[in-house]
């Protein structure tokens, strides 16, 4: 059983669209797994309680401001539970800009990070200006993304570059919150007889601008049919649509309803009335729920929202153009007026809701993720490339050699570069824009949890953009792994355009081999140089190396799982290093001169003062993690090696 931390902005009995989501998600996996809850208390009180066998922990909040809850100590509550319960996924429902931050800063270990999007920050532009960058962070960094509807994830501004990770989830109708009990239709019958049995035109929801409330009460004018307008729900704006009521007679704000009052309503309406005007409703749970009641929908059409795919038009409801209240007004009447039409809608509404968005029906993709695929085939090879303004014909020639092998499965170009190049949409790769460079490693990273998140390939090969080969290399060195379990990294042969070889073989440096052979005379490193390199092999036989270069590297995933994949503090160089030194902990690390690349190697900070910064702050970044002079490892590592390939 995995360990799950869900993190929501609050949780039952405190209830919300989300909140309610989150619940379902929790109830559903308790019987495979163990899981835990943190969310914001809506008191100024932390607390602690177990519900339906699920701890809940509740952080104290002092307020809230913008609609965020204002928590006391949140991030030392959070890292406590880190520590302790140490998840192997961590279940995030977003938007919840605070719970980003924290998570941010500190981190979350080896967890596998699913983010739940239920929807884009379309308000507060101003603040959103401020939190977007953390929120891109958080999407690069994820292992998954939970959207709850294909129309909504590939209309969202935010996810849609994020489509390659992404799964859809659609949110779902509690069934045993809706079933009748048996003194139900007595008390459905006093409802309707409250608002003198006339046909009641209902609506439940947060009393805030993009629901479009005032769309309802703009229709009491121009529904011809005798009938109520029946408004649940509260919010910032009830007042204000109260007193623009005021002298409707038809309309009847009755405040907030439990479960089983909304549920009572929702079987005692004629009609839902669902006005809501953008992608701020993102789905419509309410909607899914009065549909699965039996009671069909008029609603707006909203581009880019799920809300297209819940209420279907002509069959569950009707959908008319947006902010158009003549064309919603006329839609009421027409299902007023026909209730042969209305009742046949009746029974497909509920039909839809219960085939698609029943928990059972609706968490397939759920349950996927969160139970082990099974193991990838030996053979299958993914391959990731970082570019920067890179030229695209080679780029283009680089992903047609891969695709000449057959056991490549999946091929990631990872693109740092200012501005999007769109053809590389067009080949047959994943194409991921970050819109700014976010470093060699780093980039690589993307494609790399993908790999070990989507379990669909045995070997990963990080490789350069500029570099050449033939596409038979690719079955040479997977099956030589193949052959050799114990083998976490393979590295062929490199050489230049001009045939001459790349001495890319190299022992863990020291400061003084890195340090030196950049800034002191050729003719004083010589011999450190020589050794370095392991120059006095004539690199043509397989060899244990303690360093392998980032050009090519074809690492097995198992491996990799248990190594981690690179260090994102090395923005650029010395991260092949890093990783080479940490799988060599688990595997070997090869060199297989069986076969061989073209590499054209620009070293770029031998011409450049930018770069050539990097590279030093990257080497200070080394020696402070492993050690400035005293480096146990380096020493014997570079020992053995030495011992072992001396000719």
């Amino acid at each position: 059983m995995a360990k799950i931390l869900h993190i929501s902005k609050y949780y039952y009995p405190y209830y919300g669209g989300i909140e309610d989501i989150a619940q379902t998600i929790v109830d559903k996996l308790k019987p495979h797994h163990t899981q835990k809850v943190i969310c914001f208390n809506h008191k100024n009180v932390a607390t602690t309680d177990i519900v339906d066998g699920v701890e809940v922990v509740r952080v104290a909040t002092i307020g809230t401001l913008f609609s965020q809850p204002i928590p006391r100590n949140y991030t030392s509550t959070l890292k406590k539970i880190l520590d302790e319960f140490r998840p192997d996924y961590i279940h995030l429902h977003l938007p919840n800009p605070v719970v980003t931050l924290s998570l941010l800063n500190l981190g979350w270990g080896s967890a596998k990070l699913y983010l739940h999007w239920h929807a884009d920050i379309l308000g507060q532009k101003f603040l959103y200006f401020f939190y977007k960058p953390y929120e891109k962070r958080l999407l690069l960094r994820a292992d998954k993304v939970i959207a709850t509807s294909r129309i909504y994830m590939e209309h969202s501004e935010v996810i849609k570059n994020f489509s390659y990770k992404s799964v859809v989830v659609p949110n779902v109708v509690k069934e045993s919150k809706f079933a009748l009990c048996d003194n139900d239709r007595d008390e459905i019958e006093k409802i309707r007889q409250r608002f003198g049995g006339k046909k009641i035109l209902f609506f439940v929801g947060r009393h805030v601008a993009y629901k479009g409330i005032e769309y309802i009460i703009d229709c009491d004018k121009l529904v011809a049919e005798d009938c109520v307008f029946v408004v649940a729900g509260g919010g910032p704006l009830t007042s204000k649509l109260k007193a623009k009521a005021l002298d409707n007679n038809r309309i009847h704000f009755i405040g907030r309803l439990s479960d089983r009052e909304l549920s009572l309503y929702f079987r005692a309406s004629y009609l839902l009335l669902f006005p809501s005007l953008n992608r701020s409703e993102a789905f419509g749970i309410a909607l899914a729920e009065a549909l699965y009641c039996g009671l069909p929908a008029v609603s707006f059409d909203i581009e880019g929202s799920g809300v297209q795919w819940v209420n279907c038009n002509d069959h569950s409801g009707i959908v008319v153009e947006n902010s158009n209240t003549e064309a919603f007004a006329k839609a009421i009447d027409k299902l007023l007026k026909d209730t042969e039409v209305r009742d046949r809608m009746s029974l497909n509404a509920h039909k839809w809701v219960a085939d698609q968005f029943v928990a059972d029906k609706a968490f397939g993709e759920l349950y996927t993720i969160y139970n082990l695929p099974p193991k990838p085939t030996a053979d299958r090879v993914n391959a990731s490339i970082v570019l920067y303004k890179n030229d695209f014909e080679k780029v283009k020639v680089l992903v047609q050699t891969l695709r000449k092998s057959p056991i490549v499965n999946k091929i990631y170009l990872v693109d740092n570069s200012p501005v999007i190049d769109k053809r590389y949409g067009e080949l047959e790769a994943t194409y991921i824009f970050n819109n700014k460079n976010i470093g060699y490693g780093r980039g690589h990273n993307i494609a790399m949890r993908q790999t070990l998140t989507d379990r669909d390939a045995a070997y990963h090969i990080v490789m350069n953009a500029d570099i050449s080969f033939d596409p038979s290399i690719i079955n040479n060195m997977v099956e030589y792994m193949g052959e050799h379990p114990d083998v976490g990294m393979l590295m062929p042969k490199v050489f230049y355009p001009n045939n001459k070889i790349q001495y890319l073989c190299r022992l863990l440096p020291t400061p003084l081999d890195l340090f030196g052979r950049r800034f002191l005379p050729k003719k004083v490193m010589k011999k450190r140089i020589y050794r370095l390199e392991m120059r006095y092999t004539d690199y043509n036989k397989i060899i244990e190396v303690p360093q392998l270069s980032g050009s090519f590297m074809m690492i097995n995933t198992a491996i990799l799982e248990k190594s981690g994949v690179f260090d994102e503090r090395y923005f650029m160089y010395l991260e092949d290093v890093d990783l080479t030194r940490r799988i060599s902990k688990y595997a070997k690390t090869i060199f297989y001169p069986a076969v061989h690349i073209v590499h054209e190697h620009h070293r770029g900070s031998y011409s450049s003062i930018n770069l050539l910064f990097r590279h030093i702050s990257s080497a200070i970044k080394y020696f402070r993690k492993w050690g400035f002079f005293s480096d146990p490892y380096r020493d014997t590592i570079n020992a053995i090696t030495l011992k072992n390939t001396s000719l």
